[in-house]
């Protein structure tokens, strides 16, 4: 990997108030650390920046929000961590404040997960001519395209860490160090101390990523994958890769004739949780075992919405297909169908596309001709054909008994 230390400063730069940090950063002795200084390092885009100090940094971090407009909040009160929000046009970007990990910068680097994020740089008022911090060899790693953890406690201590090794291997496209993939398979039993939350977050982050492919083999060859799935993933991943592959081929075919099916596909379901990543979840899942989809929504407490979608999705099978064959081409004809499923329509459609049979009648045009006519009904109600007011004024009936029992 292609790694520039010459060209951190200008990724720095680049982002929104980081003139505005690094003046108020300048003598408190703090340090950029991780994620930020990795991407920048390789050219990839800078989302999130983490900021550590020997010194308690809240007054900075409070500072630092009100100078920008940013909404502060804490992270962890006991430990001093906070963090700052600030929008920049659809995304946002997040601060985080944090002391030392331990009584000085290395003892922190050292307390890190993989080389590659055990990276410091001292911010003063000119980043130019700055040294980085780097006493694991993280650049050397990523130069080589390789991911190493920090320490042997490394998913002891953290065995969210295994899930997380698998995401910066799939996104970066980095291989897992020999002894670091032993240590993921001889500690994978410690993700059952894990909260579901976080490890549903690095699970879908993998997903998201255009490599997803090599992220379900990656979960297979540490073991994260049979312990979270089931032991039945083991034999199907191959099958999972093929399936994952064509469902974005076959959206990405769909996005080039219709540009909107794009921005169905980004729609949030909840925090972190995409259409697009909903979709594929399910699907893969089902391969896997059909009552999959259902178990872990409930096991690693999705939200409300999110697990009524999967329960309708997970219930589409051929009689599903055969049906849409065939559907009148009209907008009621087609939300009386997706409301039989409960399911809104857009995420149907999309999964129609992608569910596939050897018995599927129709084509990815057939598809298309329903794009516009979905897109037509985004959160409109399906409305009674005959209701009061019809009843009023073609049959003339009035309020009461009779007008009750009519309808």
């Amino acid at each position: 990997m292609q790694v520039a230390i010459d060209r951190l400063p200008d990724a720095l730069y680049s982002c929104p108030h980081f003139d505005c940090l690094l003046t108020l950063c300048a003598k408190q002795n703090a340090y950029l650390v991780g994620g930020a200084i990795r991407d920048g390092l390789i050219g990839r885009p800078i989302t999130d920046l983490d900021l550590i100090s020997a010194s308690d940094p809240t007054q900075i971090s409070k500072l630092f929000a009100r100078q920008i407009g940013g909404h502060w909040f804490w992270l962890d009160k006991e430990r001093l961590q906070s963090r700052v929000v600030v929008n920049n046009g659809d995304d946002s970007l997040h601060y985080d404040f944090a002391l030392f990990r331990a009584p000085d910068l290395e003892g922190d680097l050292l307390d890190r997960d993989f080389t590659i994020n055990a990276l410091a740089l001292p911010l003063s008022e000119e980043l130019s001519g700055v040294t980085l911090v780097d006493p694991c060899c993280g650049i050397e790693d990523l130069q080589q395209n390789s991911l190493r953890m920090v320490g042997k406690d490394s998913f002891i201590n953290d065995p969210l860490r295994i899930i997380k090794g698998v995401r910066h291997a799939t996104t970066l496209g980095l291989e897992i160090d020999s002894g670091t993939l032993k240590a993921m398979q001889v500690e994978i039993g410690g993700l059952e101390r894990v909260a579901p939350e976080r490890i549903r977050q690095e699970i879908w982050k993998t997903l998201a990523s255009e490599h997803a492919g090599q992220g379900l083999q990656l979960l297979h060859e540490c073991g994260a994958g049979e312990k979270l799935l089931g032991a039945d993933l083991s034999s199907c991943v191959d099958r999972l890769q093929e399936k994952l592959n064509a469902c974005r081929e076959l959206w990405c075919l769909l996005t080039q004739s219709h540009p909107i099916v794009r921005k169905w596909l980004a729609q949030e379901i909840e925090q972190g949780f995409s259409s697009e990543i909903l979709l594929l979840w399910t699907l893969l899942l089902t391969l896997i075992n059909r009552d999959l989809p259902i178990q872990l929504a409930e096991r690693w407490r999705l939200s409300r919405k999110a697990r009524t979608n999967i329960t309708a999705l997970g219930a589409l099978d051929q009689v599903a297909l055969n049906e849409l064959a065939t559907i009148s081409h009209n907008q009621r004809a087609f939300m009386l169908w997706a409301d039989r499923y409960h399911i809104d329509p857009k995420l149907l459609l999309l999964y129609m596309t992608v569910l596939g049979s050897p018995e599927t009648t129709f084509t990815l045009d057939d598809i298309g001709v329903w794009v516009p006519l979905v897109a037509l009904l985004d959160g409109q109600r399906l409305n009674d054909l005959v209701d009061g007011h019809w009843l009023r004024s073609e049959l003339g009936l009035k309020e009461g008994p009779g007008m009750t029992k009519a309808l």
